[in-house]
């Protein structure tokens, strides 16, 4: 738990029926209503509360769902009690009556259930939760149009739950503005055709949503500005966001951070040996960058095998009896175990409905703080289907200061007008992936993350790529050969389960169906490195096992997402041939030389176009005879780089001392590849401190380096031309980790968490109507 019980719910014994009731079979709850009244509260209860659902267990076939309905509404309701009547908390219609039928025959028929939301709030005064996502026939404007149902006692009643994701209506701008929806805690407004501007300006807002706490609004063809002023809107009201599948783009993040996440911080030291910590020696940063904050490692942080590192934090405690949460100033980090807070529709609904049953639940909205609490913003955040660049994803992460505890984002790309592309690749070439972005999944950077939905390349450094002219598998064997090597070159540590225990559930995005080798290894390798930690959770668990405290389960949940199969876009790939696979494997000319020596000391208002073949450096190939010549000459290792108050992160100029190199070749490839970048001088651009990766690449731990000169080694300086794969070294991916579970099974290196393949639909989203809507 989170937090200590009080001392009511600590000494009052719970009704021995409600520890009973959940285990009693449906069929025979109306027996059970007969009993007693003591039996009729319980029961009763369950067997009312969402009549749907319940009509569904008792054998309703879905062709006659319609019927039974109209007949329940028109008919049967009109000799039910009030009293009966205000047990039904919950309509959900996300199953029911989609299926063609005969009665869909006449127009009337089909208004049948969109006419009844008229008549919701009378029949049902105490509805708590309204689930019609992907509906085809709902139009769910009749239920402003609604007169508030007389409540059995007490005030009005208002939903709490409105999910009309994928409505095919568009809903008038005031739509939110009747009384009935004042106490809605989940909105789910995802795929409804229609402007979000004009909704927040009118009615999707504070003044007519004042408890709202979860808003999904995916796939509304949000830009920028639209996105502004949401944040603007809502602020630090809500905790769980969706604005996946919209035209977002790096320059709403700025809004996002400054609007939804408290500026207190939930970092701690107190942690130093188990997770190190984060210090900013200067106390300077830049606005792109945030705080130059190195982490500062213990011993045993920086390895991952302290000995209590699986032990959660302790509850927090409440001084005043009469304190039910945490004040908004009194930021401390969860425990880490239990399981994540649910945001998605059933959670939330399983939540209220849950309370409903123990009643619990008032009209005036009192419900449990799992779901009211969001004083210090969001923390599930949903950005899939945009078009974020890896930096800006990077950058909010910093800048939440360690209160996300859930993110979703299933590809970045990796684009900056910093870095430096060789004019031999494509034109058309996009790259996308996570690299330099296992130490932000620290506790040390994300002290409350649990759950995680990225881009496979944080855990394989295989990107995404996609060019003109390249089939699927085609920029796929790039992907995992070229671009592969060259990200291990620059970020030499992925993420892996013993970085942070504290994250429960995994899912990795943009798999491709078919590997040449190295994919499938990294694979595997992450679910033996998975077993391991679940071998040191169960051997620190018998050793705390006197004690009886819990502990941190690790990594429970790892889920595989795998692209379409396209070997029918590429059939002359997948033939017999005599192709140089060694050439992809190990393709050459990696290194360049020649160009001009580094100026002593320049400025951040260095030229500030994109530095696309910057120079001719960038793209020669090198001569093995100059391979020792020196890459620049420079007077220290260090050059006086000045940050202008426009740049800064605090509006103070300043100047830094930033690490170049001794200018000789030495036994480290990435530091060669970092100096020979230097010598353009248009990447001498977007400084910060050196992080995990970069020492492990060797550069001198606690230094500041130019970001765009690293990161423009990802790419290489040609592609290897592909004529014909062998068949024999394409395998196919989720038969390859099936058989690796096969033969690890019974064994010590046997995962025992839930692990998931799936394989994405064909084309799902790029011939969905929505896409191109």
């Amino acid at each position: 738990m989170d937090s200590l019980p009080s001392y009511e719910e600590a000494t009052t014994g719970a009704d021995w029926l409600q520890l009973a009731a959940p285990f009693v079979a449906t069929g025979d709850w109306r027996r059970c209503c007969l009993v007693s009244s003591h039996f009729y509260r319980h029961f009763a209860a369950r067997l009312w509360l969402d009549p749907l659902v319940t009509s569904r267990r008792f054998g309703l076939h879905p062709n006659d769902d319609l019927a039974w309905y109209r007949r329940f509404i028109n008919i049967q309701l009109k000799s039910v009690r009030l009293s009966t009547r205000a047990l039904v908390r919950s309509l959900d219609f996300r199953d029911f009556a989609v299926r063609a039928s005969g009665l869909y025959s006449t127009e009337a028929s089909e208004r049948a259930i969109s006419e009844s939301f008229r008549e919701l709030p009378s029949l049902f005064p105490r509805l708590l939760c309204l689930l019609v996502d992907g509906h085809p026939e709902l139009n769910p404007e009749a239920l402003i149009k609604s007169e508030p149902g007389k409540e059995v006692d007490g005030p009005e009643n208002a939903l709490q739950l409105l999910d009309l994701a994928h409505c095919p209506h568009e809903l008038t701008s005031r739509y939110f503005r009747p009384r009935y929806f004042r106490d809605l805690v989940y909105l789910d407004l995802s795929g409804i055709p229609g402007s979000v501007k004009s909704a927040v300006i009118a009615s999707l807002k504070p003044d007519c949503l004042p408890e709202l706490r979860v808003l999904k609004v995916r796939g509304r063809e949000m830009d920028d500005s639209t996105a502004v002023i949401l944040f603007q809107t809502f602020q630090r009201r809500l905790w769980s966001l969706d604005i996946s599948e919209n035209k977002l783009t790096d320059a709403c993040i700025n809004a996002l951070i400054e609007n939804c996440f408290t500026a207190l911080s939930y970092r701690t030291d107190t942690h130093f040996e188990i997770e190190g910590k984060l210090t900013n020696p200067r106390r300077v940063g830049s606005i792109t960058q945030g705080p130059f904050q190195f982490i500062e490692e213990s011993d045993s942080s920086g390895v991952f095998n302290h000995p209590a590192r699986f032990l959660p934090d302790a509850p927090p405690y409440l001084h005043r009896a009469d304190q039910g949460d945490l004040q908004e100033w009194q930021v401390v980090r969860s425990t880490g175990v239990g399981h994540p807070r649910d945001d998605s529709a059933d959670g939330v609904r399983r939540l209220l409905l849950k309370d409903a049953l123990s009643n619990t639940v008032s009209s005036t909205g009192n419900v449990n703080q799992q779901i009211r609490t969001s004083h210090g913003g969001i923390t599930h955040l949903y950005l899939n289907g945009n078009r974020f660049t890896s930096g800006g994803i990077e950058r909010l992460v910093k800048h939440s200061l360690g209160r996300l505890e859930h993110v979703e984002c299933d590809s970045c790309r990796v684009w900056s007008p910093c870095l430096a592309v060789p004019k031999s690749l494509p034109e058309s070439l996009q790259v996308y992936g996570f690299f330099d972005t296992s130490h932000l999944l620290r506790p040390v950077f994300s002290s409350n993350l649990r759950s995680l939905r990225l881009h496979h390349s944080v855990v394989t450094h295989v990107p995404s790529v996609t060019a003109d002219g390249l089939t699927p598998l085609m920029a796929n064997i790039h992907a995992e050969t070229t671009f592969r090597e060259r990200v291990q070159l620059a970020y030499p540590i992925p993420f892996s389960p013993d970085m942070n225990p504290r994250v429960v559930s995994l899912t990795l995005t943009g798999i491709p169906t078919r590997s040449v080798g190295p994919l499938i290894s990294t694979l595997t390798r992450f679910l033996d490195l998975a077993s391991a930690q679940q071998q040191a959770v169960a051997s620190a668990s018998r050793l705390s096992a006197e004690r009886g405290s819990p502990m941190l389960t690790g990594l429970r949940h790892i889920r595989l997402e795998l692209e379409p199969d396209y070997s029918d876009d590429s059939p002359s790939l997948l033939l017999e041939g005599n192709g140089n696979f060694d050439d992809i494997l190990d393709p050459a000319g990696d290194t360049i030389q020649g160009g001009p020596d580094v100026p002593r000391e320049i400025s951040s208002r260095a030229t500030q176009q994109p530095a696309r073949g910057a120079s001719s450096a960038s793209t020669s190939i090198p001569d093995p005879a100059v391979a020792h010549e020196y890459l620049h000459l420079p007077e220290n290792e260090y050059l006086n780089f000045r940050v202008d108050a426009s740049e800064s992160w605090n509006g103070n100029m300043f100047t830094i001392p930033v690490w170049v190199g001794s200018g000789v070749p030495g036994p480290q490839p990435a530091v060669n590849e970092y100096m020979v970048n230097l010598r353009d001088r248009r990447l001498h651009r977007d400084v910060g401190p050196a992080m995990p990766n970069h020492v492990e690449a060797g550069v001198p731990s606690g230094s500041y380096i130019f970001y765009a000169a690293w990161d423009s080694m990802v790419f290489p300086k040609r592609l290897p031309k592909i004529d014909k794969t062998p068949r024999g070294l394409v395998r196919d991916v989720a038969t390859a980790i099936k058989e690796y579970r096969q033969q690890t099974k019974g064994t010590a290196k046997h995962w025992p968490g839930r692990l998931e393949l799936v394989r994405m639909e064909s084309g799902r989203r790029y011939q969905s109507s929505d896409y191109w809507r």
